[in-house]
């Protein structure tokens, strides 16, 4: 439900704070007050594009702020959750600030987010009818979804577009296999080719990266001997080599460690140190040893970086890669030589999921067919209750070939009156019938869903005295389920309130200024003698008015 409202420089509204409550809020005041400017911003906060326009004249910028409170809404919480929102509060904040020279700015719970987000996140939270706009309900593809929450068939659908969009893909898979089919024997060659090329070369992991370091080697074989046999020299061989110069300060030290243990210390400090050296010496005379002339290995090797150059430049960026795609092209191959089998195995399980498909989109469509009888049933009852006297509603079913949603496309048909044919409700209803149309598909509609958020926008115009009561009911007996938010004319509707709010405009010194009021008492008395009475206000219509609320 909407917690609150404010805004702020928006239309003609400079600051307007609201508080909602749950069930049934009303709104009134006088025509061109700013009631629907109210309706726009909850639009704009839902997802719609914001304009420039929306800004008040002389501000720079507009600020518009609702608060939801979400916490019985899991699939509200859900879509937050998995777009990295924190739902601990159970509370949905949504802002949106509106430039003149610049994109429009969105804030969820104080976060900066995107506009597709938004409307992604919000969808389905708030449903807004007025006297000219019933999209949903005049879109054919949204029927088969009434009539699917009303019959409680929602999650037998669910699970049907589930097990289609298996068929789809094992479809798929078998009409690429025998559109392969064509050029599969050619196919089928070079893929042994390629297989065998790979396979001949008996690459190793890591082996493109060793022959580079001893290709390196082999070219500085001469540099390399010369720096190696120096340092052995210089270490070892010569007659002034550093070790022999080590050997004997380690032994004078060692011998003068008899007279003092400290030059001792330093003597075996030196002696592991020339040992550490004729180490390095040694190992530097077993790597000059194994250092090879041969220039026929430095061919070998090169023939060898070039092979696996040529697969790179075929089969992939590195060794690992090769053999990556080695054996994707050996999976191929071996689809193509079990090319039969594989077709066979294929249409049997396309056969099978489509016989699945078709025995559960058969039940529900002879669940849909049931329903659809109760519903058309409950709705005329409920439109012959709101001033459509002899009104007709019938739900045309016609076949079509199995898709996410069954077999069935549904159409929704109406006639006013009893005389004339149910015809597509597009063609034949008016806005005044298509608002009691939706108001008594909502009620019903109410036993099976719950937890969102319904606004009128005057979606009650066109009716008056016995059916505004009824009208009235309908929409109280709707706000049980739902937060209903109702901008009206009528006193018939306003009565029921369970918060009603005024909202009013006055001028001073030029300037424009939007309040909203909630009411209570006399003053929702005062409110109601004024919808009745217009200009002209008596003790009879305060009297009126009393006696509609004490009702």
């Amino acid at each position: 439900m909407i917690l609150g409202l404010t805004l702020k420089n928006f239309t003609i509204i400079e600051d307007l704070s609201v508080g909602l409550s749950s069930g049934l809020n009303i709104i009134t005041g006088e025509t061109g007050a700013g009631k629907s400017v109210i309706v726009d911003a909850i639009n704009i906060i839902l997802g719609d594009k914001a304009s420039p326009d929306n800004i008040k004249s002389g501000k720079e910028e507009a600020h518009i702020e609702a608060l939801f409170d979400i916490s019985s809404d899991e699939v509200i919480q859900e879509r937050l959750k998995s777009s990295g929102f924190d739902i601990s509060s159970g509370e949905l904040l949504i802002k949106r600030v509106i430039y003149p020279n610049a994109r429009s700015r969105v804030f969820i719970n104080g976060s900066l987010s995107t506009l597709t987000l938004l409307s992604t996140i919000t969808q389905g939270l708030v449903d807004i009818f007025n006297q000219h706009e019933h999209q949903s309900l005049l879109k054919e593809e949204n029927h088969l979804k009434i009539l699917d929450n009303f019959g409680e068939t929602a999650n037998e659908v669910s699970r049907l577009r589930e097990q289609y969009q298996n068929y789809l893909e094992a479809k798929k898979e078998l009409d690429d296999l025998i559109q392969s089919q064509k050029d599969r024997f050619e196919k089928e060659d070079y893929l042994k080719y390629q297989l065998s090329e790979i396979d001949g070369a008996e690459l190793q992991l890591g082996e493109d990266e060793k022959l580079e370091a001893e290709k390196l080697k082999l070219i500085n074989t001469e540099r390399l001997n010369s720096t190696t046999q120096g340092a052995y020299d210089i270490l070892y061989e010569s007659e002034s080599s550093i070790l022999g110069s080590l050997q004997r300060v380690s032994d004078d030290l060692l011998n003068s460690g008899k007279i003092d243990s400290t030059l001792a210390e330093i003597g075996q400090s030196i002696e592991k140190g020339r040992l550490q050296i004729q180490d390095a010496a040694f190992s530097l005379r077993d790597y000059n040893s194994e250092l090879t002339h041969d220039s026929g290995r430095l061919d070998i090797v090169e023939d060898r970086i070039h092979l696996i150059g040529d697969l790179k430049r075929k089969y992939g960026e590195s060794v690992s890669q090769i053999i990556l795609k080695r054996d994707e092209i050996e999976k191929e191959l071996n689809n193509i030589e079990h090319f039969d089998e594989r077709v066979k195995s294929l249409s049997s399980e396309s056969q099978m999921l489509m016989d699945e498909l078709l025995s559960l989109a058969g039940k529900i469509s002879k669940k849909r067919k049931q329903s659809s009888k109760k519903l058309t049933s409950v709705l005329e009852k409920g439109l012959n209750e709101v001033g459509i006297k002899g009104g007709q509603f019938h739900i045309e079913f016609t076949d079509k070939e199995i898709s996410s949603n069954g077999v069935d496309d549904i159409s929704f048909l109406f006639s006013a009156n009893p005389d004339e044919k149910p015809k597509p409700l597009i063609k034949v209803a008016s806005g005044g019938e298509l608002s009691r149309i939706m108001l008594v598909l909502k009620e019903v509609i109410a036993r099976v869903e719950g937890g969102s958020v319904i606004i009128f926008d005057e979606a009650d115009s066109g009716v008056g005295g016995a059916v505004a009561e009824a009208v009235g009911q309908k929409i109280r007996k709707l706000s049980q389920s739902y937060q209903v938010i109702c901008i009206t004319h009528l006193p018939q509707v306003a009565k029921f309130a369970d918060s009603h709010l005024v909202v009013s405009k006055t001028h001073n010194d030029n300037k424009t200024q939007v309040t909203i009021k909630s009411l209570e008492g006399d003053e929702r008395v005062a409110e109601l003698a004024r919808m009745i009475g217009g200009f002209n206000i008596t003790q009879k219509t305060i009297d009126a008015a009393y006696e509609m609320l004490k009702h």
